[in-house]
């Protein structure tokens, strides 16, 4: 083909194709702008939309909020009535929880109106040491109005709040029902005592605690009698610090002493004998050594020395050796709990054994509980106790040689302490497995001995696990601490 007609055909070509191009671009500019129309409409039923799935999810809100509502109404917490709330309330504060009345007031109304119960605020808890103690005391007082109060006052370093805040709780000394006094010297401590001074009628219990310094003489303080007037409900009294009291600071109406005796220092057992010959009711008597303390007891007593209390039915003794000769001076015949504890991990105390067995010739207690902890003493006394005691209805050994031979002596049907349904065991590393089982077994079927009903046994070493199963298979066989009141726990 000539050069010259290709080259006008392919022009004529391009031209058409522009042409075509032209038409093309027109339509695709309205669809386009179809499109664009068709989006906007869209976009804005999109929005009308999002704005009904807001209000609704704004609805649900509301409905979940008033679900909530509703169901804070039938909760137990509110529904439980003002006077049990004040209760849950109240022990809270026992726990520690001194702020409690202000806390729970702001949860919600019921709780407020519980916390306007005038014994949710009776537990004026005053430190010295805080800001504004007086304060803080004038709101307690004037909130718990005429409810019987528990006063537990701490006094640190700083003595300046003390006559003012004094001052203020002195004046409804009537409704005093408890004190704790927690001093480290024992001067301002006699200066509280002073303040008192008044009849207190409804004062019930009374705990003290002096911690002197070490290079610090301690001294005496000065008479409750004086400080408590009129006080004919005051039994019970506890005191933890250096000195024994003089004679004339406890009232003769407690009954119910504890005394907790710190520091490296000797003791008299005379003192202690006079002191428990002036309070003839009491009852419950515990002399106590802590742990991490060391007292010696002077041994300055006559040796045919004598205190009779006949009211007395639970003694607790706890220290190093010394402190259980006590027992060779007392006739207590109404005694029912006795506890003896070494302070010390192991007490090498022969002559405990010779006290104990004095004691309890002498005296015939109808004792229902014997505790004895960490008291070197010779397997064959046991057998002598058991003798003494056939009223015996719990037994808790720990850390003692006992072996089997005596424990035989308390199987059916001529076994000792025919009373006994609870034993107690731990760190006793002579007795066997067996024959716990055999005591258990034997018990079981026979009228003259009661059948045991609850047997504890920790690390003991020759207890083994087929001995569990037997017992677990007899009656309770407890193998780990469970009891709040445990003394293993503390």
């Amino acid at each position: 083909m000539d050069a010259s007609i290709f080259s006008s055909q392919l022009l004529n070509g391009h031209s058409q194709m522009r042409s075509g191009l032209e038409v093309d671009v027109a339509a695709i500019h309205r669809t386009i702008s179809h499109h664009e129309q068709a989006i906007m409409t869209l976009d804005g039923e999109i929005n009308a939309m999002m704005k009904t799935v807001r209000q609704m999810e704004y609805n649900k809100l509301q409905h979940r909020a008033e679900i909530r509502r509703c169901k804070s109404i039938i909760t137990l917490a509110v529904r439980l009535p003002p006077e049990i709330l004040a209760s849950i309330f109240e022990e809270c504060i026992k726990d520690g929880w001194t702020r409690t009345p202000l806390t729970v007031s702001h949860v919600c109304s019921s709780w407020r109106r519980a916390t306007s119960i005038p014994s949710v605020w009776s537990h004026v808890y005053i430190n010295l040491d805080a800001r504004n103690p007086y304060q803080r005391s004038r709101l307690w007082l004037d909130k718990s109005q005429h409810a019987p109060l528990t006063i537990d006052i701490e006094i640190g370093n700083d003595t300046t709040p003390l006559p003012m805040t004094m001052n203020l709780l002195s004046k409804e000394i009537q409704r005093w029902k408890v004190l704790s006094l927690k001093s480290v010297h024992s001067e301002p401590a006699n200066q509280f005592l002073q303040f008192c001074g008044r009849a207190a009628p409804q004062l019930q219990a009374v705990y003290l605690h002096v911690q002197e310094p070490l290079d610090i003489d301690p001294s005496h303080l000065i008479s409750l009698s004086d400080s408590f007037v009129n006080a004919s409900r005051f039994r019970t009294l506890h005191i933890e610090r250096r000195l024994l009291p003089q004679p004339g600071f406890i009232p003769a109406s407690i009954s119910v002493l504890s005394l907790r005796l710190l520091s490296l220092v000797t003791r008299s057992f005379a003192s202690v004998l006079r002191l428990l010959d002036s309070l003839p009711l009491l009852s419950s008597f515990s002399l106590e050594v802590p742990f991490g303390q060391q007292q010696s007891f002077a041994m300055d007593a006559n040796p045919g020395q004598t205190i009779s209390l006949g009211q007395l039915e639970s003694v607790t003794l706890m220290g190093s050796n010394t402190i259980f000769g006590i027992l060779s001076h007392l006739k207590l015949p109404g005694l029912t709990h006795l506890y003896l504890r070494s302070s010390l991990e192991y007490t090498l105390a022969e002559e405990a054994g010779d006290w104990i067995d004095v004691f309890l010739e002498r005296s015939s207690p109808p004792l229902s509980l014997l505790e004895i902890r960490d008291l070197s003493i010779d397997s064959a006394c046991f057998g002598r106790y058991f003798q003494l005691l056939p009223s015996l209805q719990e037994l808790r050994l720990h850390d003692i040689d006992i072996n089997d031979a005596v424990l035989g002596l308390l199987n059916a049907p001529y076994g000792l302490c025919p009373h006994l349904t609870r034993l107690d065991f731990r760190w006793c590393g002579r007795m066997s497995g067996r024959v716990l089982v055999a005591l258990v077994q034997s018990r079981m079927n026979y009228p003259t001995t009661k059948s045991i009903e609850v047997i504890t046994v920790i690390n003991c070493s020759f207890v083994k696990e087929k001995d569990i199963i037997d017992l677990g298979e007899m009656t309770l066989c407890r193998l780990i601490l469970r009891e709040q009141d445990d003394y293993c726990s503390e």
